[in-house]
């Protein structure tokens, strides 16, 4: 007998309707916003929290007279409220998409699950990765008690996926093996695969790289014998990173270079290459990262992708000694803060004590420690909080100490190195045509 798939797998048990609370991710975003007097922006949140009223309403309101009419007068009084947005905005476009797939009567349509799917996304495109799980939950519950395998599993890698991110290690492996179970259900390899991945990734994010490194590759054995190339991808980079954190940077270069030539969609393409720019500059070939990373910053790939690549940019200005140019990049990336899973923040907050302390600002780069091991340490990131300790006593111990960059000549001459460089300089060409 198929087990049985449920959106509570993912997603745990759901509250009442009633439940001000609920979506409160909404709600402090239109906080911030008007914190930072972004009036449009803050109604947008807003718009954002009273359909999610809304279509969960739909989902657990009671079949009486009373309560359909109580209903119907909610969903035109939203229909109404999202007149009054801008009409250039993707976000109000994304809602009114959702308020013209409620129903009136009835249950809910494939057409409103599609349309929450595809906010979700756009949400996690945004770098707003809470609100993406709330909304990804509403699309998991259209289903009812249960859910078909393959849109189980499509939702389970995405919820694995922003969970990691948020690092929620527990809930993003039980979302991971939920993906795996209906991949082996369904006889499909890459999504069976694609969790085995997944659950490699969440030990990578707590530390233990010896059980991620076997794992990834042994889906990368898998998929190489399958000819599975999406999956290679994946298998490839999770490796490069793994390879990184070991400190096997030539190895990990390679890695992440082969991804990105696999790579079969723009996203995985452009994720490979931050990876494959962070492995550049890491052996000191700065002029190389940087080619890669300003590709990726002047690209319309995700927020989080792009952010990420100013925070590299920054770390090479302060490389190569250009104060004013790590305070720009450094400006720009602080206003992405908000936007930022934990890693990346301690990663932004990392990268800024280092370039402060090569510009001789020993004093502030410690705070600049002390804010990225307070929220390693709350998000359970072992690795980095092993990482910045280390760091924290050394520049007590040694106030003068300036982290430098490493020297790329020994490595500049490695074929791997030259093909990844002369790679980059084609792939550079193409984009800006």
């Amino acid at each position: 007998m198929q087990p049985l798939l449920t959106p509570q797998q993912l997603f745990g048990e759901f509250g009442s309707s009633a439940d001000v609370l609920a979506h409160a991710p909404f709600l402090e975003r239109a906080r911030l916003e008007r914190e930072r007097e972004q009036d449009g922006s803050a109604r947008l949140a807003l718009a954002a929290y009273v359909v999610a009223r809304l279509v969960n309403r739909l989902l657990v309101k009671p079949e009486t007279q009373e309560a359909e009419e109580g209903f119907i007068w909610q969903l035109d009084a939203v229909r109404r409220h999202l007149q009054d947005l801008p009409g250039d905005s993707p976000e109000a476009a994304h809602l009114s998409g959702i308020t013209e797939s409620v129903p009136r009567t009835g249950p809910p349509p494939s057409a409103l699950r599609l349309s929450l799917t595809a906010y979700a996304y756009f949400l996690e495109h945004e770098g707003r990765l809470e609100e993406g799980l709330e909304v990804l939950a509403l699309a998991a519950r259209t289903h009812g008690p249960a859910m078909p395998p393959v849109e189980f599993a499509t939702i389970a890698l995405f919820a694995g996926r922003l969970n990691r991110l948020l690092a929620r290690w527990e809930v993003a492996t039980s979302c991971y093996r939920g993906a795996e179970q209906a991949g082996r259900l369904l006889g499909d390899h890459v999504v069976a695969l694609r969790g085995q991945l997944g659950c490699g990734a969440v030990l990578r994010g707590q530390g233990n790289l010896p059980a991620a490194r076997a794992t990834a590759e042994a889906a990368l054995a898998a998929a190489t014998e399958l000819h599975l190339d999406d999956v290679q991808t994946i298998a490839y980079g999770d490796l490069g990173s793994v390879y990184t954190l070991q400190g096997m940077r030539v190895e990990a270069l390679h890695a992440n270079y082969r991804a990105f030539r696999l790579a079969p969609d723009p996203l995985q393409r452009m994720r490979a290459l931050g990876d494959v720019a962070i492995g550049l500059a890491e052996i000191g070939c700065l002029d190389g990262a940087r080619v890669g990373f300003e590709i990726l910053v002047g690209s319309d790939t995700s927020v989080l992708l792009r952010t990420n690549a100013l925070i590299e940019l920054m770390n090479l200005e302060s490389a190569t000694r250009n104060r004013v140019a790590f305070e720009r990049r450094r400006a720009e990336a602080e206003s992405l803060r908000g936007r930022m899973p934990p890693s990346m923040v301690v990663d932004y907050y990392y990268k800024t004590a280092v370039g402060l302390a090569r510009f001789g600002q020993l004093g502030r780069a410690r705070q600049a420690l002390r804010a990225a091991i307070e929220v390693a340490e709350v998000n359970r990131l072992n690795t980095w909080y092993f990482q910045i300790e280390r760091v924290l006593e050394n520049l007590s111990e040694c106030p003068d100490h300036q982290p430098e960059p490493a020297d790329g000549l020994s490595f500049s001459q490695e074929p791997a190195v030259q093909e990844v460089e002369s790679g980059l300089q084609e792939y550079a060409v193409l984009a800006s045509v």
